[in-house]
C-alpha cells in the first residue's frame, strides 16, 4: 500500500475500532453494558490487547516498552493511527508519545489539566507523565512512540542543537521532573500532515529501511516545526527559577561533553563546585560524573552505529584520555562492549 492508499482509506474502521465502537454505544446503557462484558472473550482481549475499563487485568500499571516495541528487534520507533472509540484510560508509559491531530478535534487529560487538541496540533508527553485521550467520532490521530534508552542516539544532532524542544526531550531524558508535555499547532501546513501518512506508510508496509526512513522524515518535522512554529508552542509555564537553571545546566554538559569539567560548570553558572554537584544530583538523580558518562557514552553510540570511526578514534572524539577507559565506561553504562553494540545496531539495520 502506497502513501496515496493510506491516505484514502485512513478514514476506513478497522477490526479493533469496531471492537471499541461497539464497547463505547454498549456503554451508554447499563444492560448492553453488561451484555458485551458478559460476551467478551478473554483470551481474544488479552492476545489482542485491548483495553476494557471494566475489566483491570486487560489495563497495564504502566505501559511499558515491550507492549508497543518488538525488543528482540531494538526496535526504538513505532507509528500507528490512534485506535478511535478506545476507552480514555489515564495512563503512563516508559517511552515518549507523540500525537498528531490530521484531521478533526479531540481532548487530552495531561496531568489533571485539560488539553483541546485540533488539526495539526502535535504533542508530545514524556515517560511518568499521567494522561489519556479521547477520541469518540472520525478524528484521525496518528501517534508515534520513541523509545526513551534509544532517543538519544537516533536523534543526537538535534538535541545538541539548542531549541525549545530537544531542551525539552533533554531534561525528560536526564531531569527527574521536567514539563509534562510541549506542544506546537501547525494547523493546516499540508507538508508536516503528508510526512505523517508517510510515516504511517512505512510503518504499515516495513520495507527494506523502513525505520531509517521514518526517523529521518521525523527528524525533519522536528526541524520544520521548530522553524516555523515555534512561537506557537504551548507547554507548563516553568515553576521556579531553578527549572530555568536545570534546562540551562543539561544544555551546557550536553553542548561541552568532550572537556567540560565540574569547575567549568560551576564558574559558567557563578556557583561553587559543591552546590554544582547538589543542584545536578538533586535535578537528574545522577551525579556530575554520572551524567557527563551518560552523555559521552550516548554520543559514541551514535557515531558507532552511523560511523565508520575506530573505536579508538571514537573515545577521543568523546573525550576519553584512553580507549581501554572508554570500552570499560561504555560496558559498565550499556552491558556490551563499543564492538558488539556497533554489531548489534548494523543487524538490526539489515532487518
Amino acid at each position: 500500500m502506497d502513501h496515496t492508499a493510506v491516505k484514502q482509506h485512513i478514514y476506513d474502521i478497522t477490526e479493533t475500532e469496531k471492537f471499541y465502537r461497539d464497547y463505547y454505544l454498549a456503554g451508554k446503557d447499563k444492560d448492553s453494558l453488561r451484555a458485551f462484558l458478559d460476551g467478551l472473550d478473554m483470551k481474544l482481549v488479552l492476545d489482542r490487547h485491548l483495553l476494557i475499563t471494566e475489566k483491570p487485568e486487560t489495563i497495564p500499571e504502566v505501559f511499558e516498552d515491550s507492549f508497543f516495541f518488538d525488543l528482540s528487534n531494538n526496535d526504538s520507533i513505532v507509528v500507528q493511527k490512534h485506535e478511535r472509540y478506545s476507552p480514555a484510560i489515564e495512563h503512563s508509559h516508559t517511552f515518549f508519545e507523540l500525537s498528531y491531530v490530521y484531521d478533526g478535534k479531540c481532548s487530552q487529560t495531561i496531568s489533571g489539566r485539560a488539553i483541546e487538541m485540533r488539526t495539526g496540533d502535535f504533542c508530545v508527553i514524556p515517560p511518568g507523565i499521567k494522561h489519556s485521550i479521547s477520541v469518540f467520532d472520525d478524528t484521525i490521530v496518528i501517534n508515534i512512540m520513541l523509545r526513551r534508552d534509544t532517543l538519544h542516539s537516533m536523534f543526537y544532532s538535534f538535541l545538541n542543537t539548542p531549541n525549545i524542544l530537544s531542551s525539552f526531550f533533554l531534561n525528560n531524558i536526564y531531569a527527574k521532573k521536567a514539563n509534562d508535555y510541549i506542544m506546537f499547532h501547525t494547523g493546516s501546513d499540508d507538508g508536516i500532515a503528508t510526512s505523517f501518512i508517510w510515516m504511517l506508510t512505512e510503518s504499515l508496509n516495513r520495507q527494506e529501511y523502513h525505520y531509517q526512513a521514518i526517523t529521518n522524515t521525523l527528524l525533519l518535522d522536528f526541524y520544520l516545526i521548530i522553524r516555523n512554529y515555534s512561537e506557537s508552542v504551548q507547554m507548563p509555564l516553568f515553576d521556579s527559577r531553578i527549572d530555568v537553571q536545570r534546562y540551562a545546566l543539561i544544555q551546557y554538559i550536553q553542548e561541552n561533553y568532550k572537556e567540560v569539567t565540574l569547575s567549568d560548570l560551576s564558574e559558567k553558572f557563578h556557583y561553587s563546585n559543591e552546590y554544582t554537584s547538589r543542584l545536578i544530583k538533586e535535578l537528574t538523580g545522577m551525579t556530575y560524573t554520572e551524567i557527563l558518562r551518560t552523555v559521552r557514552i550516548e554520543r559514541s553510540q551514535d557515531l558507532l552505529a552511523n560511523s565508520t570511526m575506530s573505536v579508538a578514534t571514537i573515545a577521543e572524539a568523546v573525550g576519553y584520555d584512553t580507549t581501554e577507559h572508554y570500552i570499560r565506561q561504555f560496558k559498565k553504562h550499556t552491558k556490551m562492549t563499543p564492538s558488539a553494540y556497533r554489531k548489534e545496531s548494523a543487524s538490526s539495520r539489515n532487518r
